[in-house]
């Protein structure tokens, strides 16, 4: 009964009673609104929806408080046989800021003040930052570290002594036999021989490049056979870790030692062919294929015979395929010009006009009033007119043309011209 009461007194709290099923009329209108009110609803969600998802961009502008401040940048230069008193940087920004001598090499100068103390050792080699010198004892060794280490703050050398004879520098392991030092290739305790595979994605000239780059680092490292023959046996083993075939690096030492062998015992025969001068064949050009076939087989041909044989190509001129048939008179390729014919037996003259070649124009001018004039007045055929015309001005159009002509018989006011004016020109002042 309780229950009841209490829901009884919640009812009294409805605010949207509902009414009995008999009083409700469902009408047309009250649909239409209904599909509106829902469609409108719709278009509100996927507009606050689109809204909501749509990134908005907004543009700020900051101003850079750190352009006054300076980076520091360390540079190692190597520059052979040349004072440290003449070397400075001269730098300049991107705002055009130019610094001159912005920085100096600290250690240089101390170097050089060594040499001319003759403080330094009496072997003394330098590399970037690995140095290399022979002292007497420990306590000299550690007397000039102290000394190297006392040039610059930013600057602190460490020291490696020599261990029964051997002393690793460069990646080589120096030797002293006795009063001699022999040199070999170094290798690291942590070096593991990762190169490039051979099963890499890599085109196949590299992986032979990187066997003949390895060989010839081994042979300029190693003053003796033994060492170059020993690092080649390293070398083997190194690549066939990393699948290369046996045959191919077999092949590799056995033509690097071969070739190298060969240009260290050259005969006299292949010294005087290689510095005797070349014999120059000239040859008529046909196209780049038959070019570069000629030239390989003349460097065959000279390596057996011991002569260097170079060819040399020429090819035809162009003018020499087209040629001029007739010699053709300098007045016919002058057109759009104003011209004057003279009269070289009287001073009768005559200024005119053409649009077309000149030649053309002279031709009929044969019958024209010009040609009256020669044989009435001087009783002379026309038939050689180009003599007695000239060109008075090249123009670009009939109008600058009619311009031009009007100009000049105003000027000139030649005998055999029946009217002054070319064309008539309206002036509103």
């Amino acid at each position: 009964m309780q229950s009841k009461d209490i829901v009884s007194t919640l009812k009294k709290f409805d605010a949207y009673p509902k009414t009995l099923e008999d009083f409700r009329v469902k009408t047309f209108g009250g649909a239409a609104v209904t599909l509106v009110s829902g469609l409108l609803m719709f278009l509100l969600f996927v507009s606050e929806l689109s809204f909501y998802l749509t990134t908005e961009v907004t543009p700020e502008l900051y101003v850079d408080t750190a352009r006054g401040e300076k980076l520091r940048i360390n540079v190692d230069i190597i520059f052979s046989k040349l004072p440290c008193v003449y070397l400075s940087i001269d730098a300049m920004d991107v705002s055009g800021e130019q610094q001159e001598d912005v920085a100096t090499c600290e250690i240089c100068k101390r170097v050089s003040r060594f040499i001319r103390n003759n403080k330094l050792p009496s072997f003394y080699k330098r590399y970037v930052d690995d140095t290399l010198a022979t002292m007497p004892n420990i306590q000299a060794a550690t007397a000039f570290l102290s000394t190297l280490n006392e040039c610059h703050p930013a600057i602190q050398f460490t020291m490696e002594i020599a261990e029964n004879n051997k002393l690793p520098f460069l990646g080589m392991m120096i030797e002293k036999n006795g009063c001699h030092l022999t040199t070999s290739v170094y290798h690291k305790p942590t070096d593991t021989g990762l190169l490039l595979h051979y099963q890499s994605h890599v085109d196949q000239r590299y992986k032979r490049s990187l066997l003949n780059t390895m060989l010839n680092r081994a042979y300029r490292l190693s003053s003796t056979k033994e060492s170059f023959t020993k690092e080649c046996q390293h070398l083997k083993r190194m690549f066939t870790k990393l699948k290369y075939p046996v045959k191919l690096i077999n092949s590799a030492i056995a033509w690097y030692t071969s070739s190298t062998i060969q240009s260290r015992h050259e005969t006299p025969t292949e010294l005087d062919a290689a510095t005797q001068k070349p014999v120059r064949i000239t040859l008529p050009f046909k196209d780049q294929k038959s070019a570069d076939t000629v030239r390989h087989q003349l460097k065959d041909l000279g390596r057996k015979i011991g002569t260097d044989l170079q060819p040399v190509f020429t090819s035809r001129k162009i003018e020499g395929k087209l040629k001029i048939q007739e010699e053709k008179p300098a007045l016919i390729n002058h057109q759009c010009v104003v011209y004057t014919f003279k009269c070289d037996s009287c001073d009768a003259d005559y200024i005119g006009y053409t649009t077309r070649h000149l030649h053309q124009r002279i031709e009929e001018h044969k019958a024209s009033v010009i040609g009256k004039h020669l044989k009435e007045a001087h009783s002379v055929a026309s038939t050689s007119l180009e003599e007695m015309f000239s060109v008075l001005k090249k123009c670009r159009g009939k109008m600058d043309c009619l311009i031009h002509e009007m100009l000049f018989i105003r000027e000139q006011k030649p005998k055999l011209n029946t009217q002054s004016d070319s064309i008539r020109a309206k002036v509103f002042i």
